[in-house]
């Protein structure tokens, strides 16, 4: 069993000036006991470490205890935390479940999951709930235990005098509730209800796979990507702009190009560097690392356009690789890194890279994480291939990331490619009858385990798509992707604001995510050939983006939300040309648990280009907060079409 990776006490802040008593260590983990901490919901998880050490000094200070009760806490984002201390890897005796601390170890989720006539319960989140079985797995993993087996334990209770007696024996999952073994509510209802997943996903081999992370600085919030692949002649370039709790920071902004400290390859017009980007701990170090794509860079070997992905490591980025493919992929004109995901394919533990090129019939390639790789060809023909997109999620459920590939063919038709993961890596799988589009990102729109993927199509042409463009949900199953329960979202859906009309483009980027905390993914979708009209003028491609909500049975029309920047609350104004949703991201930029909105504006200022960004909370989507990041913000160059690329789109 791997390692997670954890954040020690060091790292968080323990106090060990008040631990006064040696540490005690158990024979052996025969049970996992889990627990919630009770508290309130509604943290960042930039703030984990605080509450972390807040535990630490009431287990201390008010309950009187030598130290931190649990072994180990997990918050909402999947970070997980050394709690009592004596070191990770060894049996340390907890104090979490009284009568059974002799044989277990303990694992608290930071939140409430109970609730009360004032607070709602919690829901556990998915990436919590995996965290947690990665813990349990690798600690069982120790001592032989099964995840989803049973033991028997003698419960040891404690006299009023010190001395020990034995209590009743008594059978119980080998990963438990903290109720389970003790009269309490603990942990809670709605953790509880999942504990018979946290034991699925730690019998199988997810529970060895990369921490899925997009935070390069460890600080419990994912980080904007904002590519900008035209400047300087086709050079390219990207901004890193790290997420705060009022969302992305830019004054701590950090640009990269081929030509910056650490970086390899060399700066050349037509390079296109930052095209395509993605996060994933690639080195299984716990921080983000950076994957570039840069379609247009030539090799050594006079092969023009061969193209080449760059992996930078987090959380510095100075440091790095840069790969292309040898596996029969074509040479010259290549196009290599027009698309790039990240995804643990292999689960063992490092996250691995795919990229896609589009030259020549089009090729993809699959590097792991220690630097081997598979790929092939992906058409026999031999024309270029265009509109490449792709995204990784476990479309099947066993515990390897997959991905999906989009892009059009060389008859112009669209199509979508599926890669399945496994112990041996990425294979081909084969096309899928859905139409492919322009773009597609993965996320689980219906709420029940499975990643599935939605399609952005904003032409009829290459996918007899709705006039001006539609988004297609395809749902993942135990045996990959099924057309049943697919659904079309367009601007003539019942409940979608606007109106269908050719040459609108919705679909041109898509993203997901959980905007309402409610574990169903949400949409959010491009549409920058948008015709807005305003005091009777009609904005010729001023742009606009739809939000669309996921429920039990996937994405629909009702409860969708148009945004443009003649939206109320929003600072602004629609121009021609502005092309908002020129790409967009549906991710958690400030660690609360609800997706936030960044919107692609690369029309801007005669395409300077900028980001809008709106922040979500527990009330929706706020527009009276809205944030412009420009060139005055980020330090792009003038002409860079700022927000034409934005990582992580789910």
């Amino acid at each position: 069993m791997q390692q997670p990776p954890i954040i020690g006490r060091a790292a968080w802040g323990a106090d060990e000036s008040k631990v006064k008593d040696p540490v005690e260590y158990i024979d052996k983990i025969q049970a996992v006991f889990v627990h919630h901490t009770v508290g309130g919901n509604n943290y960042s998880c930039a703030e984990s470490p605080a509450l972390v050490r807040g535990i630490m000094a009431y287990h201390v200070d008010v309950e009187g205890w030598n130290d931190l009760g649990y072994n180990f806490l997990v918050d909402k984002c999947g970070q997980i935390f050394e709690g009592r201390g004596g070191g990770v890897d060894l049996p340390v005796k907890g104090a979490h479940t009284y009568g059974y601390n002799k044989y277990s170890t303990g694992i608290a989720f930071l939140g409430d999951f109970e609730g009360n006539a004032t607070t709602p319960a919690g829901r556990p989140t998915r990436a919590a709930l995996e965290s947690a079985s990665r813990v349990a797995a690798w600690k069982l993993g120790q001592y032989g235990g099964d995840p989803q087996g049973k033991v028997t334990l003698q419960q040891i209770l404690t006299r009023s005098d010190g001395t020990e007696y034995n209590g009743v024996l008594k059978e119980f999952d080998v990963i438990s509730g903290h109720r389970d073994g003790f009269a309490t509510q603990c942990p809670g209802q709605n953790l509880y209800a999942k504990l018979g997943e946290i034991r699925r996903y730690a019998a199988g081999p997810g529970r060895d796979s990369a921490v899925p992370t997009r935070d390069v600085n460890r600080d419990g919030i994912a980080d904007l990507v904002a590519g900008t692949p035209r400047i300087s002649g086709g050079v390219g370039g990207l901004t890193v702009v790290p997420g705060g709790l009022d969302g992305p920071v830019a004054e701590a902004r950090k640009t990269l190009t081929q030509s910056g400290p650490g970086v390899p390859g060399v700066s050349e017009s037509g390079d296109n560097f930052g095209a395509a980007t993605e996060w994933g701990d690639v080195n299984g170090d716990g921080y983000a690392d950076l994957a570039i794509g840069a379609p247009g860079e030539d090799d050594t070997s006079g092969h023009a356009d061969r193209g080449a992905v760059t992996i930078l490591y987090g959380p510095g980025l100075d440091t790095g690789t840069s790969f292309t493919t040898d596996d029969g992929a074509p040479t010259t004109g290549a196009k290599f890194g027009s698309a790039v995901t990240v995804g643990d394919f292999n689960s063992d533990g490092k996250a691995d890279v795919f990229a896609a090129a589009t030259g020549s019939g089009g090729g993809w390639y699959a590097r792991t994480g220690s630097g081997s790789g598979t790929g092939g060809a992906l058409t026999s023909a031999t024309g270029a291939l265009a509109y490449a997109d792709a995204a990784s999620g476990d479309f099947n459920r066993d515990g390897y990331a997959d991905v999906a590939l989009n892009y059009r063919d060389q008859s112009g038709i669209g199509r979508v490619a599926w890669f399945k993961g496994s112990k041996a890596g990425l294979t081909r799988v084969g096309v899928l009858s859905v139409k492919g589009g322009r773009s597609i990102a993965a996320g689980d729109f219906n709420g029940n385990g499975y990643d599935d993927v939605v399609i952005g199509q904003p032409y009829t042409a290459e996918s007899g798509a709705h006039a001006g463009g539609q988004l297609t949900m395809v749902l993942g199953t135990s045996t990959g992707f099924t057309t049943t329960g697919m659904r079309t979202v367009h601007q003539d859906t019942s409940g979608v604001p606007g109106a269908a009309e050719a040459g609108d483009a919705l679909g041109w980027s898509v993203s997901a995510g959980d905007v309402n905390a409610d574990g169903y993914a949400d949409v959010l979708a491009g549409a920058p050939r948008e015709d807005i009209t305003r005091d009777g003028t009609a904005r010729k491609d001023a742009g606009t983006s739809l939000l669309v909500l996921g429920t039990s049975t996937g994405i629909g029309g009702t409860g969708t939300v148009a945004y443009t920047q003649d939206t109320s609350g929003i600072s602004g104004a629609t121009e021609a040309g502005d092309r908002l949703g020129s790409a967009v991201v549906l991710h958690d930029l400030s660690g609360y648990g609800r997706a936030d909105l960044a919107i692609g504006v690369d029309g801007e200022d005669a395409g300077n280009g900028t980001i809008l960004q709106l922040d979500s909370g527990s009330k929706g989507v706020s527009t009276t907060t809205a944030v412009y990041y420009g060139v005055t913000q980020l330090g792009t160059p003038a002409g860079a079409h700022l927000g034409e690329s934005l990582t992580p789109t789910g």
